[in-house]
């Protein structure tokens, strides 16, 4: 089957899986641009393939001839709603973001599948909807992840965009009742990634340019993803006598300490006896100045945010968003200029 000019050919396996399905030679078929919207036309199809296979590309085009919605789950160069985050929607408008605090998820397993369940769950979520991946498919770690990815989904249409067989894994759906469509990618990728990288750069900078700095007394304010603020407020003047360096901020609960401290910390087995407690977490500065953190208020995001201070009753964040009552620590330290590096799991 021959597209239209400028679709070009998608060369497959046909829908199924097996080699040459509907070919008694074996050979490969060629399915037009068209031809795969058709497929596709009221379904949920998930998408997966490597680093620059081609799939958001893929996706922007079957989506301009049949519409529907989009689930933007490429942490790293996300088309659809800020990077770092799950996003729900359309090119022209973003439903619903989630914040996954990361580039890649590797180290963020359970927050990507956590942001693409609610996605799912949100109102708004209707068929048909392509679901765009990151590339991240080349260890067993990765197949495990889209494996429960694709348990979580549950699409109609399975799209593997594949050179060599690297995800022949997957063909193991069929026997769920997926339709597995199997796409040979023939092209290299586009994108270096140091490309990939500076367009990443690029989407924080526009992102951030009319961010505002906020100030918020942490009293108000609650901590996912961080021991940060949780539990009974400990007086800093007492521990720094016994750490030996600042104590910015620090809280007990239960047998463990969270102390934000500035410089080294000494004496950690005194701080214990002293305190009565079993484990002392200790926090430098450093590491929470720049680290990004999502705003949420009324259970949804309201916009990425940069921490630029602290104290031990106020947050300083940069952030578009007006109100905050809870703060989703990231696992990304980002400057102002786009400029990025991920924090040590």
């Amino acid at each position: 089957m021959r597209s239209s000019s400028g679709a070009g050919l998608l060369h497959g396996r046909g829908i199924g899986g097996g080699p040459g399905e509907g070919r008694e030679d074996g050979h490969r078929t060629e399915i037009g641009l068209e031809q795969l919207a058709e497929i596709l036309q009221g379904k949920i199809t998930l998408f997966l393939g490597g680093v620059d296979t081609g799939k958001s590309t893929l996706i922007r085009k079957v989506h301009r001839l049949i519409g529907g919605g989009v689930l933007d789950a490429d942490l790293g160069q996300s088309e659809i709603g800020p990077p770092t985050c799950v996003s729900l929607g359309d090119y022209n408008h973003v439903e619903e973001s989630y914040f996954v605090g990361d580039i890649s998820p590797r180290g963020n397993f359970v927050q990507l599948l956590s942001a693409v369940g609610q996605a799912l769950r949100h109102p708004k979520f209707k068929r048909p909807c392509l679901i765009d991946t990151d590339g991240y498919i080349g260890d067993e770690a990765a197949r495990a992840l889209k494996g429960e990815l694709i348990n979580l989904v549950r699409p109609d249409v399975l799209v593997l965009l594949q050179r060599r067989g690297e995800l022949d894994y997957f063909k193991l759906f069929a026997w769920k009742g997926l339709e597995i469509l199997d796409l040979y990618v023939s092209h290299r990728g586009s994108k270096s990634r140091e490309e990939r990288i500076r367009a990443r750069e690029e989407a924080f900078r526009r992102y951030f340019q009319n961010a505002e700095i906020r100030r918020w007394p942490l009293k108000e304010l609650r901590f996912e993803r961080s021991p940060i603020g949780h539990g009974e407020p400990v007086e800093p003047a007492l521990l720094e006598k016994i750490l030996g360096c600042r104590v910015v901020g620090a809280w007990r609960t239960g047998g463990e300490l969270t102390a934000v401290v500035e410089g080294y910390a000494q004496e950690l087995g005194a701080a214990k006896g002293s305190l009565q407690v079993e484990y002392i977490h200790l926090i430098n500065l450093h590491e929470l100045r720049n680290l990004l953190v999502g705003c949420l208020s009324g259970g949804r995001l309201q916009g990425l945010g940069i921490v630029k201070g602290l104290d031990e009753e106020w947050i300083e964040v940069l952030t578009s968003a007006k109100e905050a009552t809870v703060l989703q620590a990231g696992r990304l330290i980002l400057e102002e200029d786009g400029s990025h590096r991920r924090l040590q799991a």
